[in-house]
Order: structure tokens, then sequence, then C-alpha cells
């Protein structure tokens, strides 16, 4: 689940319109092919058939039930959020940031990128996790 902890107050969200990937293995990226400026996504962001507010609860359920997984900044606004991961045995933090954008009025579509704070290989770890939650995203929509 995710645990709560408290939000510093001005915490900002990632700017994916900013961001310019690394180019280590130890990074993955889903968004829109025209929302990143300065970065090409590892794989382009599907459409759903859900309005913002809908695809972003369902995000955030999804993330509810990932261990070791907490909220650690937002832009509620922006439907914008900053999770991070804590790794099972030596606690190496993750950090995955989250955006939801609307396409029209009943269209939404998302935007991912995890990444390791510490190292150069993760071992497809976070391709891995990117990969699962889009995958049980998929499931919380059909709902």
């Amino acid at each position: 689940m995710v645990k709560t902890k408290r939000i510093k107050s001005g915490t900002p969200a990632l700017d994916f319109k900013k961001l310019k990937l690394r180019g280590s293995p130890n990074e993955y990226l889903v968004a829109p092919d025209d929302l990143c400026k300065n970065a090409v996504p590892h794989l382009p962001a599907d459409v759903y058939d859900v309005p913002a507010d809908e695809l972003r609860d369902a995000i955030m359920h999804v993330v509810a039930h990932q261990s070791r997984v907490e909220l650690d900044g937002m832009d509620e606004e922006a439907r914008a959020f900053e999770f991070v991961h804590y790794s099972a045995v030596l606690n190496f933090k993750d950090m995955i940031s989250v955006r939801v954008l609307p396409v029209g009025h009943k269209q939404s579509t998302i935007a991912i990128y995890s990444r390791s704070k510490t190292g150069y290989y993760d071992f497809g770890v976070n391709k891995a996790r990117v990969e699962s939650w889009l995958e049980e995203l998929e499931g919380e929509i059909i709902r």
C-alpha cells in the first residue's frame, strides 16, 4: 500500500516537457509522443477511453496496492504525482513520476517515468515496474 508521509508543501512534480533522459539503463519512460520535448519515450503511452480524473483515480488505486511505495509529492491540479519505491533488501530508492493528461473530455493518457537514484544498472526493474503498473491500470479501467 502507498504509505503517505507528510508531503512538503510545494514539492515540485516532474515537468515532463523539460525531461532529459540520462541515457542509463536504470530508467524507463512511457509518455505521449508529443509531451517530452527533450526525450524520446521508451514506449508511447496509450490513450484510454476514460476522463482524466477517472484515469487518475485508477492509477492511484494501482499504486496503493504496491509494496514499499510512498507518495513523495503531488500537484493535484496538474494530476501529477511523485512516488518513492524502496527496495526490499538494501532500501535503495527508485523515483516514479506520474502525470495524467486529458485528451479531450472523455479520453486521457498517462506519462510515467521510473528511475533509480543509485547505481547504473537496475536489471530491468524500472521497466518491469512501469509495465506492471500499466497492465494493472488496464484491469482497473475495465472494471
